[in-house]
């Protein structure tokens, strides 16, 4: 085969990928897999409606989280809601970053990480933030 003939087929070659229109299929972009901004315990447990709920609260349900921007001790508060009812808060010193993403429409979760009835108030309910 001289240089010619080689040229050739290498042409021919492209062009009935060009000519035949093949394109590759677009795949729908996968839906990304959660990342945990931490577990933490939810904070203030005992001001709220925890204790009516904490024999139906178990590992996996989900929480409601909601920007509470006017509280009056915390602008970047996030309350915690289970089944309506309002728990208590993500802990201040997790609560700025979150806020802002929340702030900025960020698909924030909540999972209920664990339940231990016989630790104190305040660590009784964990959660498990994640975006």
């Amino acid at each position: 085969m001289n240089r010619l003939e080689f040229l050739k087929q290498i042409l021919a070659g492209f062009g009935g990928f060009w000519l035949a229109g093949k394109r590759a299929e677009a795949k729908p972009a996968e839906k990304p897999e959660p990342v945990s901004l931490g577990i933490m315990p939810v904070a203030g447990y005992r001001y709220y409606d925890g204790k009516k709920i904490e024999n139906r609260i178990k590992p996996g349900d989900k929480a409601r989280l909601k920007r509470e921007p006017e509280n009056k001790y915390d602008r970047d508060a996030i309350a915690v809601y289970i089944m309506g009812h309002k728990i208590g808060y993500i802990p201040r010193r997790h609560n700025p970053v979150i806020a802002l993403m929340m702030d900025q429409q960020a698909n924030v979760n909540a999972t209920i990480a664990y339940v231990n009835k016989e630790e104190e108030e305040e660590g009784r309910v964990w959660v498990e933030v994640s975006v």
